[in-house]
């Protein structure tokens, strides 16, 4: 392997630097360090992002807040159908977490879906407890019309 396409190529001189002859013009041209380069900086919070580029003005772009269904989910799993209402929760603190991460599209989704198992928990609760009251007193009911 040929090793001189690493070395930098200088010209060959048989004899010592003569002073007051300038040296030869370099050939190889290096970029400039003082290139301006945008930075970006993002900084963010609940429902705004300000992005702030190098010269430029900083641009504010607002996201809209979406309800947090981490409260509902909570009580759906504590009084009516707990192994959906523990999804409910998990998907809500998920989409928590996507929101304050700056991942609106992922939290809005996953926001309808907490929606979505927390209602069905609250309404097959609903129905399983009504069925569950209604049995107790249908056996009740035909006890005491035994005797």
């Amino acid at each position: 392997m040929d090793n001189m396409a690493y070395k930098p190529q200088y010209p060959e001189t048989t004899s010592s630097p003569q002073y007051g002859v300038p040296y030869p013009p370099q050939t190889q041209q290096y970029p400039s360090q003082t290139q301006d380069y945008p930075q970006q900086i993002q900084q963010s919070s609940n429902n705004v992002t300000v992005v702030t580029t190098g010269g430029y003005q900083p641009a504010i772009v607002t996201t809209p807040v979406e309800r947090d269904w981490t409260v509902p989910a909570v009580l759906a799993t504590l009084f009516c159908c707990f192994p959906i209402g523990i999804c409910a929760i998990i998907t809500a603190v998920n989409a928590r977490n996507q929101y304050l991460s700056g991942d609106t599209e992922g939290g809005r989704r996953s926001s309808i879906l907490a929606k979505r198992l927390t209602l069905s928990s609250v309404i097959l609760g609903v129905v399983l407890i009504g069925t569950i009251i209604g049995l107790y007193v249908w056996v009740l009911s035909s006890f005491y019309d035994y005797y």
